[in-house]
């Protein structure tokens, strides 16, 4: 049975824990806190497991099926010659047949039927009224009605109603009034749109219609919306599109939305196999003040052109209670097909409280924050998904990359297997971002009141200026409220053969890191590929260009790192380094680099031999390279050269043809021995500063429910 509205995912994961546990090696009172951040971790993933890596077809045959199919629904067709001609006139209207009745200004409707609308009403309103069983269509032609007082168009009592635009005409419909006295949710029937339907409204045909709310929603549907054709213009003075079941997309339609709000909504919450909204077809192009498509359950998009410019786009200041990604479902995000979506949002690009799913399609997002966002688990299986700017680029508390190709750009981490969404712990109570709440006392892995987090990725200075991991710190600073437990060393295994995990957190089975195909290139401020628990690649080819201060590492775990397929090439820092398990079935090299790669020079990776089995380019300074292939022995000595020239790179950036005439050796290394870097860094989690969801301090969860 699939799991619906994981409202325990948005509280997934009290940040303080995760601090203290992600401060490798630094030991956390396990105590109440420790607990439950293990259960709820292991709830958002629970929650999200039945949604993870679901197609959009299999997300939409999970959902109620909307009561229109498309362009080719039988409610898109009629007889012509049974229609009944309504004749707008300024401020009254003339009809020649039954079924229509005109006070003034405002023009009624009051049995099913076909009713083709011309002409214009300068304040008036058209109101559907049919008690009665069967359709009620209304063909726009050449229509015009703006309202001064509530909606243009609103379809009052009917079982179903039908919008078709003519083709070829051009339509108006528009709300020049005030707000409705409407809760937020729109959960009373009150008019709260320029059209607006208490019952099912599919809007179609190859004709165009402009619709402008000064004040409230541009279409509103209290059942389900479907747009299955048309030109829409949408200019609203809160929610674009709201269908409160649903709201679908498809075939041939184009939309575009500017909203104060929400661009595209769904608002069921009652009913897990409602409340989505499913873009299946066409385009849609928004603009919104808040986020550009919001479900309460799945935001699904296939098969359609989606652009999304939220809250202003990446750079923008947002409200701490706003919220501004660019796709957001409560239970899950699902893009697949032939879909092409560019995203720009102030917050998250895709961000869901439960699972999100890439199976295909073309996807390109700039962030303010996460490029994508789940509290439970993310799964890219194909496609191709480019993150051009975002704090961290890709989170979830389980990850897995099957297939496709990814680009990851961020200045924090580049992808993060960590918690989700929690905003208080049971103890004092911690933001979003792990710092402690105003006023809190420094401790138990909580940064002091002081504490000003540095930009992109960077880590405080050590003290006379030392940095971690270099044989230079001297003493370790002193860790806050508590001693390491048994004497042991901050990192866990700084200077131990192999690259190990930097520490263990609470539960590492929690969270997860799995690559297993496609393409996977990262170029992160912060940590490369960083995970709360274990990592584990098995295909694909990775590459990963990590940061150049020792306050992170290219690779980062707090569990178990295991290769046994595929290609890892990683560079970074020497501060923190992290390699594989020495337990890998696949071998692995890991050197830190006798002198510092300068951006633009060429490391190559050779065999004892003089073969050179891999050639890179670094975009930053240097100082480490881990390097796994099925070319690797364990065992086996390899050279570590830099200068000479790249050759043919692949799309990775790898090459197998590079020359390294003029090359100098900077490293040699024993496959499957790395003494490692510093202590381990950081754990994921971070966000980006004055977007959080909202706090307290009274030890209990919260959230902004945005």
């Amino acid at each position: 049975m699939r799991l619906r509205r994981p409202t325990t995912v948005t509280t997934a994961v009290l940040t303080a824990t995760l601090t203290a546990t992600a401060l490798v090696g630094c030991s956390a009172d396990a105590g109440e806190s420790t607990s439950a951040t293990t259960s709820d971790a292991a709830s958002a993933t629970t929650a999200s497991s039945a949604v993870a890596g679901l197609t959009p077809e299999e997300a939409m045959a999970a959902n109620a099926e909307p009561h229109a199919s498309g362009a080719d629904d039988e409610d898109l067709t009629w007889d012509e010659s049974e229609e009944v001609a309504i004749a707008l006139e300024g401020d009254s209207a003339q009809t020649d047949g039954d079924g229509v009745t005109v006070d003034g200004s405002t023009v009624t409707i009051t049995q099913a039927g076909t009713y083709r609308v011309t002409g214009e009403l300068t304040d008036g309103q058209i109101v559907v009224a049919s008690s009665g069983d069967g359709v009620v269509r209304l063909v726009l032609d050449g229509a015009s009605v703006t309202s001064s007082t509530t909606s243009a168009l609103v379809v009052d009592d009917a079982a179903s109603a039908v919008v078709v635009l003519a083709d070829g005409s051009t339509n108006h419909l528009e709300a020049t009034g005030a707000a409705a006295d409407a809760d937020g949710d729109g959960s009373t029937d009150e008019p709260d749109g320029a059209l607006f339907s208490t019952a099912d409204l599919t809007i179609g045909g190859s004709g165009s219609l402009d619709v402008v709310s000064a004040a409230t929603d541009g279409i509103v549907s209290k059942d389900g919306l479907v747009v299955a054709g048309g030109t829409l213009t949408v200019d609203a003075g809160d929610d674009g599109l709201r269908g409160k079941d649903y709201l679908v997309v498809t075939d041939d339609a184009s939309i575009t939305v500017t909203a104060v709000a929400d661009g595209l909504k769904s608002t069921n919450a009652d009913d897990e196999t409602l409340g989505y909204v499913a873009v299946l077809g066409g385009t849609v192009d928004v603009t919104s003040g808040d986020d550009g498509i919001q479900a309460e359950t799945d935001a699904i998009v296939a098969d359609a052109t989606v652009t999304i410019a939220a809250a202003g786009g990446v750079g923008a200041e947002v409200a701490e209670d706003a919220s501004a990604k660019g796709i957001k479902g409560d239970v899950g995000v699902v893009v697949g097909g032939s879909a092409t979506v560019d995203v720009s949002a102030a917050d998250d690009g895709l961000h869901s409280n439960g699972a999100v799913s890439v199976s295909g399609g073309e996807i390109t997002l700039a962030s303010g924050d996460d490029g994508v966002h789940a509290d439970g688990d993310l799964t890219v299986a194909d496609g191709s998904l480019t993150v051009t700017e975002s704090v961290e680029g890709l989170e979830g508390a389980t990850i897995t990359l099957a297939g496709g190709d990814v680009k990851v750009t961020s200045s924090d981490d580049g992808v993060n297997a960590a918690g989700g969404t929690s905003s208080t712990s049971d103890t004092a109570g911690t933001t979003q971002d792990g710092t402690a709440p105003q006023g809190a006392p420094a401790g138990d892995g909580e940064m002091p009141d002081d504490f000003t987090p540095p930009a992109d990725g960077e880590m405080p200075a050590m003290p006379d200026g030392a940095a971690p991991g270099d044989g230079t710190a001297g003493e370790p600073p002193a860790m806050p409220e508590g001693e390491m437990p048994d004497g042991a060393a901050p990192g866990g295994q700084a200077g131990g053969q192999g690259g190990g995990p930097g520490g263990e957190s609470a539960d590492t089975g929690d969270y997860w890191l799995k690559i297993t195909g496609g393409t996977l290139v990262v170029d992160a401020g912060g940590d490369g590929l960083d995970s709360n628990g274990t990592i584990e690649i098995t295909g694909g080819t990775t590459v990963v260009q990590g940061p150049t201060n020792a306050g992170n590492g290219a690779l980062d775990t707090a569990g178990a790192f295991t290769i046994s397929g595929g290609t890892l090439l990683a560079a970074g820092s020497s501060g923190m380094a992290v390699a594989p398990d020495t337990d890998s079935s696949q071998g692995w090299v890991a050197a830190n680099l006798d002198q510092t790669a300068t951006a633009g020079t060429v490391v190559h990776v050779l065999s004892d031999d003089g073969t050179t089995l891999v050639s890179y380019e670094v975009t930053k300074d240097t100082e480490n390279i881990v390097y796994s292939s099925p070319e690797i022995t364990t065992g086996a000595t390899y050279v570590f050269q830099a200068g000479g020239t790249l050759g043919s790179a692949d799309a990775t950036g790898l090459s197998s043809d590079g020359s390294t005439d003029g090359a100098t050796q900077v490293a040699t290394a024993t496959a499957g021995e790395f003494a490692g870097g510093g202590m381990g860094g950081m754990g994921g989690g971070g966000r980006r500063p004055g977007v959080t969801d909202s706090t307290d301090t009274t030890g209990e969860a919260t959230t902004s429910g945005t």
